[in-house]
């Protein structure tokens, strides 16, 4: 079969470049970045998020304490409006210098 044989093969590739695997846009989606556990750091991430997604509140962030308490893991909860978005708001993320990894 080729391309030709496809009705409306370049739309379906199309509506394909706004979805990451799996998702729907907008969505929810939960953003986790660890760092040191201090507040510093998780006000940092919520600052980032609400520069992607003004949207977010204090409301929208989950943290969790490392066993030895030296690190936090902070999961925020945005909204976005395509992968794009998603992956400027990563990008930010992985970029800030107390980030150790992020999921």
């Amino acid at each position: 079969m080729t391309k030709k044989n496809i009705p409306h093969l370049e739309t379906l590739i199309e509506q394909q470049k706004d979805k990451a695997e799996g998702l729907t846009f907008p969505c929810k989606y939960p953003v986790k970045a660890m760092g040191e556990n201090s507040e510093k750091f998780l006000q940092e991430m919520l600052f980032i998020a609400q520069k992607h997604c003004p949207s977010t509140q204090e409301c929208h962030v989950r943290t969790s304490v490392s066993k030895t308490g030296k690190y936090q893991s902070v999961t925020l909860t945005v909204e976005v409006d395509s992968r794009e978005h998603l992956e400027g708001l990563y990008g930010e993320i992985k970029e800030h210098k107390d980030v150790k990894w992020t999921l």
